[in-house]
């Protein structure tokens, strides 16, 4: 598990035959064989140590599902060692398990920060847009961010000076490509609501109350009542 807070910029140096090797110098130092690190929002882990670079291996359906078969040689790459026990959680949970992969579309600047757009070209459940929620929490390329605007398919994240000096996006350009992990809690209780044939009431649409007489009300509002009885709060 991660926080989304990066640590460290690594430079890719070898990708190919399922395993990548990525110069890290911060990271490097207090590596071991079986550590779990994140690279660029992936979980992976450490096989071999020949300092600084770190070599992992990768499954196919981690490559062909994530934006891994997009790197170069010499790309840089976000490092964030695994959360231990004692860790400072400044970003949101991640787990480092890439829900899909984005095409940025616009870079632009606004005040003293940068907006990003970000196309959703692949998820791996074909429903990933319904996990990006406005004022939530998003993982990009392993950086917690803060979804601005959501439009179908696109939204929007602001990135803040210090973050986008200190991380792969302030090397990124239109038509480059990105990891996407939804939070996972958002992701929890959306699918729970879902599981419960509670989507009209997640989404706003129109229809028939949930269940007759009860309080819920018709699809369009949570209620308290409603969140209490299907465990919730």
């Amino acid at each position: 598990m991660f926080t989304g807070i990066i640590k460290e910029l690594g430079k890719v140096k070898s990708i190919s035959g399922g395993v990548i090797s990525i110069a890290a110098k911060s990271a490097g130092k207090s590596a071991y064989i079986g550590q779990s690190i994140s690279v660029n929002g992936v979980c992976l882990t450490v096989k071999k140590i020949a300092y600084p670079v770190l070599s992992f291996d990768y499954t196919p359906a981690t490559f062909n599902a994530s934006a891994l078969k997009y790197l170069k040689i010499n790309e840089a790459v976000n490092i964030e060692p695994a959360l231990s026990v004692n860790s400072d959680i400044s970003g949101h949970f991640v787990l480092g398990h890439i829900d899909g992969i984005g095409k940025i579309t616009e870079t632009k600047k606004l005040g003293n920060s940068i907006i990003i757009g970000i196309k959703i070209t692949y998820s791996i459940d074909d429903n990933l847009e319904k996990y990006i929620i406005a004022k939530g929490s998003a993982s990009i390329d392993g950086i917690s961010l803060t979804v601005n605007e959501v439009k179908s398919d696109t939204f929007l994240v602001s990135i803040i000076p210090l973050t986008y000096r200190e991380t792969n996006l302030n090397y990124k350009t239109t038509g480059d490509y990105v990891n996407i992990e939804s939070d996972i809690i958002e992701r929890t209780v959306v699918s729970r609501l879902n599981d419960l044939g509670a989507s009209k009431l997640i989404r706003g649409g129109e229809g028939n109350a949930v269940k007759e007489g009860n309080g819920y009300g018709k699809a369009g509002g949570v209620t308290m009542e409603f969140l209490t009885e299907n465990g919730f709060i």
